[in-house]
């Protein structure tokens, strides 16, 4: 039985943005029988974190959202779950947060027991037309020439579908799947 509880939530200490409060989509763990407090993911990177330097101008301390508002996947067996990040605030307009904006429109894999980042995907770079990942990752076991590969697929709103190696991230984007 699951021991431990994953959410993404929007707390009271958000930043305000635009006169309006924005708060971070930081992921937590909870253990589920306790409710005790396991870990917290960054989905904008504090200083310091990884990801802080695709973040230009201190942008990461002004910006809010970037939350996983579609359902997360896990695979026990490796002990990751699969968040699909939204876009950063504001959705339609990026010029007060220059960069790339690490967690922003990733797939981010995270380590079940420490929730540290395993590796991430960003499917848009500085994310400004709300193209963030509308659907919970697919895990799959597939045969790709011959070898037995574990992947989780991820759609977007832009209609690509990316079928991504669950352990280390490679993309598989040359092979036909069908």
């Amino acid at each position: 039985t699951a021991t431990t509880e994953i959410y993404t939530l929007s707390l009271p200490d958000a930043l305000p943005i635009y006169g309006r409060l924005m708060p971070r989509g930081d992921i937590r763990a909870f253990d589920a029988r306790s409710g005790r407090l396991l870990w917290v993911f960054h989905t904008i990177p504090l200083d310091g974190e990884f990801g802080v330097d695709s973040w230009k101008d201190g942008s990461h301390r002004r910006t809010g959202n970037t939350n996983v508002w579609a359902p997360m996947s896990a695979d026990l067996e490796l002990g990751i779950v699969y968040a699909p990040v939204s876009t950063p605030t504001n959705n339609f307009y990026g010029g007060d947060r220059p960069g790339d904006g690490l967690f922003g429109d990733s797939l981010v894999a995270i380590d079940l027991k420490t929730g540290k980042r395993r590796w991430h995907f960003q499917t848009v770079h500085h994310g400004v037309w709300d193209y963030d990942l509308p659907a919970a990752p697919i895990l799959g076991d597939v045969t790709i020439a011959g070898r037995r590969r574990k992947i989780v697929m991820q759609v977007t709103k832009h209609a690509f579908l990316f079928v991504l190696d669950r352990k280390s991230t490679r993309l598989n984007s040359s092979h036909v799947l069908i």
